[in-house]
């Protein structure tokens, strides 16, 4: 087939082309629409000392207390994909349909955790009830020491994204579709026109 035989067949069947391109473009618009509402709650939390250690021993510029606190932000990380703390913070927080968050070790003592929700009023709510559940944890693997440098968490104000895809990328993804998906309607509709003919 030659390119103008091509072209021959894409101008008698240009309503049907475009009448698929338009369909797709029209479903892009309803999922935009129609799509659920769910926001990101990033919360950062870093980990710090109720206070400092007195020793005589040389302190090596705090090393091993930044390792003790890589360490440590190692296990809040892995209590935050327990399903026991989880309970605890979807109890605390009263929000419903919670999930496991994904947490990260940023730094040496810095951890990041996302949470996603429906409601961007629950991003607060979320975000002081896991950092009590989780210094409530810290706290209780101290009750016998008593030590006066044990960990402390400390966190910053959420930040709240919504997690929608936007207008622009729906479409234009819609719109890509519809053509190459009308390119093959139109194929298909002169090859069966030839078959009956």
């Amino acid at each position: 087939m030659e390119l103008y035989d091509l072209i021959k067949i894409f101008r008698q069947n240009w309503k049907w082309f475009w009448i698929t391109v338009v369909v797709f473009c029209l479903l892009g618009t309803l999922f935009f629409f129609f799509q659920a509402k769910q926001y990101s709650v990033n919360l950062m939390l870093n980990v710090t000392r109720h206070g400092i250690q007195e020793t005589a021993d040389y302190r090596f510029d705090d090393f091993y207390r930044l390792q003790a606190d890589e360490r440590f932000a190692d296990t809040v990380v892995r209590w935050l994909g327990s399903p026991i703390i989880l309970e605890d913070i979807r109890k605390g927080s009263q929000v419903e349909n919670l999930k496991i968050p994904k947490a990260s070790r940023l730094s040496s003592q810095m951890i990041e955790v996302v949470f996603r929700v429906e409601d961007s009023k629950d991003a607060k709510k979320i975000s002081q009830t896991t950092l009590d559940v989780l210094n409530k944890q810290t706290s209780s693997l101290d009750q016998f020491q008593q030590e006066k440098g044990w960990f402390v968490l400390v966190a910053n104000e959420p930040f709240v994204g919504s997690t929608q895809i936007g207008w622009t990328k729906i479409f234009s993804v819609a719109f890509l579709l519809g053509i190459f998906t009308a390119f093959w309607v139109v194929l298909l509709r002169h090859y069966l026109k030839t078959e009956k003919g």
